[in-house]
């Protein structure tokens, strides 16, 4: 299995996993949604896994004559956690949303940059449409709660849009394990 592969089956279960329940019980996951950006657990788990994932890639990389820096890293790390979650806590949730999204792109347009077929722009144009979220979640995270409103305005029309995005997860699965 390629790594495309196992990027693409691994985005269309997890989609298909919340659409699913998205479709089939509206009401809750609408209030979970919305409560999102003031949420503080997600907002701290989220944050911790962008700053590892972060600290890991930058203490991975050639930095030249900084290489002696990457030490103090492991001091760094914790220290931005704790400044972040204090001094920037406000609509934090979506803004470590966005930061997450960002780093799952890298990883994805790797496996999709060398890959035959030409099914592989499905997964970087979902990688190029995360790091435009991503962006805009990070500089302006209220636009998740204006988003939010509005996805989950009814009933009716969140399951709509969980409808459309179980599709797609689907697409993702099937691509995963037939093309990729």
């Amino acid at each position: 299995m390629s790594p495309l592969a196992v990027w693409a089956c691994a985005v269309g279960a997890v989609m298909m996993a919340v659409n699913l329940a998205v479709v089939l019980a509206p009401g809750p996951l609408r209030r979970l949604l919305l409560a999102f950006p003031r949420s503080r657990g997600p907002a701290w788990l989220l944050t911790a896994v962008d700053l590892v994932w972060a600290s890991w890639v930058v203490y991975h990389a050639d930095l030249g004559r900084f290489d002696g820096l990457k030490p103090s890293l492991f001091l760094l790390t914790p220290l931005a956690f704790g400044l972040i979650v204090f001094f920037m806590d406000e609509l934090l949730a979506p803004r470590a949303l966005g930061g997450l999204l960002l780093l799952l792109a890298n990883p994805v347009l790797n496996a999709a940059r060398w890959h035959p077929s030409a099914w592989h722009f499905v997964m970087t144009v979902l990688a190029y449409a995360w790091v435009a979220a991503g962006i805009v979640l990070v500089l302006s995270p209220f636009r998740f709660r204006q988003a939010a409103g509005f996805a989950t305005r009814t009933d009716a029309r969140c399951r709509s849009g969980g409808l459309a995005r179980l599709a797609f997860g689907l697409l993702l699965l099937v691509l995963g394990v037939i093309v990729f």
